[in-house]
């Protein structure tokens, strides 16, 4: 049998294998959707839905404007998930697609106009692997699950970066990029600017790729100056947000991340210890040593993706060592190697290490993910009393039916006690189950919340809902607390026979601003 009839001798070809993928993926979202509560952060991104405006303080709008019209039609927690489905569905079509399209041969630099129909379908079905591994690979982490179901920045940010590559990639093809090219660049960099800020990356990534390919006569079209302009018209709703409110969100975004002198190794080294965890360790070991092997610089396909990805991962690496990075921080560059390393993984199949790494990593891949969807389906693995790590995120409906219900009971219907967190995240959290009410945030640091709800008057009184995680008993009788604070009620809430979440209510008087 030649290699042509094997390929054909396959029950499922690769893109019935992919979609067969995507679709347990995304039926497995579907169904944590209406079992799951919202995160603190998808709370949040669905409040911006339901409170829209030009931009936020937070980040920048696109992440709240995908979210409107879901918000407007279901506004329930299964609602603003059809958002963050549908782009994680996109997430791995694109990536699919670039992963084929960018190593459609093993050797790009090379002319195979000769080649026979043999070697052409050998290579085409060999891309189309490649293609389905790469869902294999994004689909194996805990990460990228995990942010197919919740509303984050970067979820827009990578469909539109999968996308800005494919189009980057398909203008190196040609000598002359086109007008619908350019235009298409400019929007796709101020869609990914809406995104989120660290979009700038992308710039310096654009000018490595003009460098590094010598793409110099670029500069000299039209098409370029265009671009430039579309990318500016497009965030023009970003700029103005920021213009009439002192460019709060522009400073706030510059201060993040540096109010911290020093730069510390321990900072870093954690935050890549929480990257090797949630993006599973072959994933980690193989994306940093692409990252430092030559070899892929000298690979048209593997060398763009770098351009893209290594300008992130140095900006967080930089961020790390002055504030630890959240692990879904740089998952923009870990999305990018992620067809390096398959390629490579690929090309080395036959070496028994490589095989044995793979396997492993599967199984664990598999195990881990039965665990994470299973638990979040329901938290059966028995945790000691506050312990379970979803505690952060658990339980804020009930506390927000108590918190209701005491405000009844304090007898204040017509005026009801004003209700007080002590954290933008818990505040996220309490104003989606309570909303229209205002939450007010003790911090004295300026959230978004203040440009929603204004800030708390010195002398108010309020319901403050603590969880137990936080200091308990609240601090009061000084700047940005209350003078006095009395507990009302504390609400244990069990599961499995074990406590995830104490919530604590105080009746407190007097807030001092």
């Amino acid at each position: 049998m030649n290699m042509k009839d094997r390929l054909h001798s396959h029950k499922i070809v690769p893109h019935q294998a992919s979609v067969l993928l995507v679709l347990l993926m995304t039926l497995v979202h579907i169904v944590l959707a209406f079992q799951v509560e919202l995160g603190g952060d998808e709370a949040h991104y669905a409040l911006y839905g339901l409170m829209p405006d030009w931009s936020y303080f937070d980040h920048p709008p696109l992440v709240g404007w995908l979210q409107i019209l879901p918000m407007w039609l279901f506004p329930t927690d299964w609602g603003a998930r059809i958002v963050p489905i549908s782009l994680y569905v996109l997430l791995n079509i694109l990536l699919y697609k670039v992963t084929v399209t960018l190593f459609a041969s093993p050797y790009q630099a090379c002319s195979f106009s000769n080649a026979s129909s043999e070697i052409s379908a050998h290579n085409e079905g060999t891309s189309q692997w490649l293609g389905f591994w790469s869902l294999i690979a994004l689909n194996g982490t805990l990460m990228f699950p995990l942010m197919g179901m919740g509303q984050l920045p970067d979820n827009p940010l990578m469909v539109i970066v999968l996308g800005l590559v494919w189009l980057v990639w398909q203008m190196l093809q040609t000598e002359q990029a086109s007008l619908k090219q350019w235009l298409m660049l400019g929007l796709l960099v101020g869609l990914a600017a809406l995104s989120k800020y660290t979009a700038v990356t992308l710039v310096i990534s654009l000018l490595l790729v003009m460098m590094v390919e010598k793409r110099w006569h670029w500069l000299k079209q039209p098409g370029l100056w265009l671009a430039v302009i579309v990318a500016t018209l497009v965030i023009t709703p970003l700029l103005y947000w920021n213009a009439v409110h002192e460019w709060a969100s522009f400073l706030y975004q510059l201060h993040h991340g540096t109010n911290n002198p020093d730069w510390r190794i321990e900072r870093f080294l954690r935050s890549q210890a929480a990257q090797l965890i949630v993006y599973t360790p072959l994933l980690f070991i193989l994306g940093w040593w692409m990252m430092f092997k030559i070899r892929n610089y000298q690979n048209q396909a593997a060398r763009l993706l770098l351009l893209f990805a290594v300008p992130v991962f140095a900006l967080f690496a930089w961020g790390s060592g002055r504030e630890e990075s959240l692990p879904h921080w740089p998952a923009l560059a870990w999305l990018l190697l992620i067809p390096i390393v398959v390629n490579w993984l690929w090309q080395s199949r036959t070496q028994f290490a490589v095989k044995t790494a793979v396997a492993m990593q599967l199984a664990l891949s598999l195990v881990l993910s039965l665990i994470m969807h299973s638990f979040l389906f329901t938290p059966w693995i028995p945790f000691a009393d506050h312990k379970n790590p979803i505690q952060g995120e658990y339980g804020w409906k009930q506390a927000a039916d108590t918190a209701l219900q005491i405000q009844t009971e304090l007898g204040k219907d017509e005026d009801p006690l004003p209700l007080f967190v002590s954290n933008w995240s818990y505040a996220s959290h309490l104003t989606w189950y309570v909303r229209p009410q205002p939450v007010y945030v003790t911090t004295g640091k300026q959230t978004q919340f203040e440009f929603w709800f204004g800030k708390a008057q010195a002398g108010m009184d309020g319901l403050l809902v603590v969880p137990h995680y936080e200091k308990i008993p609240p601090q009061t009788n000084q700047t940005n607390r209350f003078e006095h604070c009395e507990l009302v009620k504390k609400l244990p809430i069990r599961t499995n026979g074990s406590i995830i979440v104490s919530y604590y209510f105080y009746h407190c008087t007097s807030y001092l601003s």
